[in-house]
């Protein structure tokens, strides 16, 4: 009965600790212990040490695979390692390094020689690109062991160094990718972070650190993305050919705008109407422009900036805020700093609560602003607005269509063109895959063509929207008021006979870029405007300074309300075992 039951409950065991039993390859690693040091370059050194016992088998050693490429949510950020030293058993040892995927292969050892038993491992490298900037601290979240290794690992451990006394926090997590078991183990002086497991990580589980620290003093340093399949492989095309698919593609694209990117106009500005399209403006045609003392058809100036180049900016934004406040729905203060090397900072106050007559874009800018608040300071919105700016730029791209301007969405049409574009460079590049460089050569050249066209017509898309025929003699005449702006000067009259002239053309002159040259041009006519009851500085006004300070308003708020945030760290989002940089796994060979 014995004999019966005693291979029945090994099986049994077995079956219910399967990774116990079968996951082993008979070997174990013993020790592994990670020395990472943050450099004052923003360089990372890592030392691993890794102590394994190979029992009585027979191997060559081990290999190390580290990721250089890792992906979150659909982004891939690149890292650059530097192996700057190999040992085994405290001397040289001979190694190869090899790409695999995302990762760097280090295989260490003799292919001419086996060892068994125990022994030490030593790898020493250097990589750029994992440290990450959040908005109140810098971080390091590092992978130690990786998840990688099919064997146990009866102890890890890890140490974190920096050059100054500037960690605030530290985590440690420990079991397979993505758990949150967080391993008790761990304390820091300032300087240095100590980290361990407090059990043995089965095959597939691994340690993983987390450390903040003081933000800004050591830099993000940044890895460029390396060269793409197409980079490399171009090479073995033939001259001709490569120019065959260029001349191809570039026609093609140029075709593709010549017949539904050009503005509609009326070659008679007096037929002008917004009820009929016009007719496709002929290349190289020109249009007389003449001297505008005012905005046409009393646009506002984000519609100008968006008639201008057929694209919503932040700054058509900031110069809607400005031209809102001149007309008296809100005030700007602005706050001294705090000290000597702080910077500026601004309150908006909101004094009329009436949205009567304003744009839908305008409405909903003020409205956000002032949520269940009646200021706000243009810090308190970064990092929170982003998602309104798009809205109002939404908002604006529907008004100017609706007022005929354009007779498509311009940013729809972007779009569209760009989803064409993203679908044919995808043809292109499967049937340059399939053909391969020396394979099929007609499917790959054709690959080729087709994928440069695509590329090209990324491009082009965004140049794809067009005004319409109303829209284009708008268009005119508002290049003939930017002349009258940028020469102020020699209107000196029109400024003397409208005292609140300046305060009016301000948001123009902003959405224009003409700030600094208006603002020297009311210096030499010797006008002195009243001064703005919509702006509080800490200086006396004049108009030179004026500029100046509407300036670094526009860059503050336009900095401020386009701000996104990281999208979390080891310590925002919680953090899991398998997370941040570093990372991989091993084996033996």
């Amino acid at each position: 009965m014995k004999r019966i039951l005693f291979p029945v409950l090994l099986l049994f065991i077995a079956l219910l600790f399967p990774q116990h039993i079968f996951a082993q390859e008979g070997w174990v690693i013993d020790n592994f212990h990670s020395s990472i040091g943050i450099k004052q370059s923003g360089e990372v050194s890592v030392q691993e040490n890794i102590n394994v016992d190979f029992n009585t088998l027979e191997k060559h050693g081990i290999y190390r695979d580290i990721p250089y490429v890792y992906e979150d949510n659909g982004e891939k950020t690149y890292t650059e390692i530097t192996i700057t030293s190999v040992l085994q058993d405290n001397q040289k040892a001979k190694y190869d390094v090899n790409r695999d995927g995302n990762n760097i292969r280090i295989k260490i050892g003799d292919p001419d020689k086996t060892i068994s038993g125990k022994h030490q491992y030593k790898v020493e490298y250097i990589v750029k690109g994992v440290l990450r900037g959040f908005t109140e601290y810098d971080e390091l979240y590092w992978n130690v062991t990786g998840n990688g290794w099919e064997v146990n690992i009866q102890k890890a451990s890890a140490t974190v160094w920096l050059p100054q006394n500037t960690i605030k926090d530290i985590r440690c997590f420990q079991g397979v990718e993505g758990s949150n078991e967080q391993c008790e183990s761990k304390k820091h002086n300032g300087t240095r972070a100590d980290f361990a497991t407090e059990r043995q990580l089965l095959p597939g589980e691994g340690l993983t650190v987390v450390v903040s620290y003081e933000k800004n003093v050591i830099p993000i340093l940044t890895v460029e993305r390396p060269r793409t399949f197409f980079e490399k492989f171009i090479e073995p095309l033939s001259v001709t050919t490569l120019l065959v698919s260029l001349v191809f593609g570039l026609g093609t694209v140029l075709y593709i705008w010549y017949e539904y990117g050009r503005d509609y106009w009326f070659a008679n500005v007096f037929s002008a109407d917004k009820t009929k399209a016009g007719e496709v403006k002929p290349v190289g045609s020109h249009e007389t422009v003449v001297v505008e003392f005012g905005p046409p058809e009393k646009l506002r100036p984000a519609e100008i900036g968006v008639l201008m180049d057929e694209r919503a900016h932040t700054h058509d934004v900031t110069a809607t805020i400005i031209d809102l406040a001149t007309r008296g729905y809100l005030t700007i203060t602005e706050i001294p700093k705090k000290w000597l090397f702080g910077k500026i900072d601004y309150e908006l106050t909101e004094k009329q609560k009436d949205r009567t007559g304003l744009l839908d874009y305008e409405t909903h800018l003020l409205n956000e602003f002032f949520k269940n608040r009646a200021k706000v300071k243009v810090s308190d919105l970064k990092l929170t607005f982003y998602d309104e700016l798009a809205q109002v730029k939404k908002k604006l791209y529907v008004n100017v269509t609706e007022k005929k301007l354009f007779p498509t969405d311009p940013e729809k049409v972007r779009t569209k063109y760009l989803i064409i574009a993203v679908v044919v460079s995808i043809v292109g590049f499967v049937l340059l895959m399939t053909g391969g460089p020396s394979e099929q050569v007609f499917l790959f050249d054709l690959g080729v063509g087709i994928l440069v066209s695509g590329l090209l017509f990324m491009i082009l898309s965004q140049f794809m929207p067009r005004r319409s025929g109303y829209g284009r003699e708008i268009f005119r005449r508002v290049r003939g008021y930017r002349l009258f702006l940028s020469g102020a000067e020699k209107y000196r009259q029109q400024f003397f006979e409208k005292r609140n002239l300046f305060n009016e053309v301000l948001p123009y002159v902003i959405v224009f870029g003409l700030t600094d040259k208006f603002a020297q041009a009311m210096k030499e006519i010797g006008l002195k405007p009243p001064t703005p009851t919509w702006y509080y500085g800490t200086s006396p006004f004049n108009v030179s300074s004026f500029g100046n300070n509407m300036s670094a308003f526009s860059s503050s708020i336009g900095s401020a309300i386009a701000a996104t945030p990281n999208k979390g760290g080891g310590f925002s989002s919680g953090g899991s075992s398998g997370g941040g940089f570093g990372g991989g796994g091993g084996g033996s060979w």
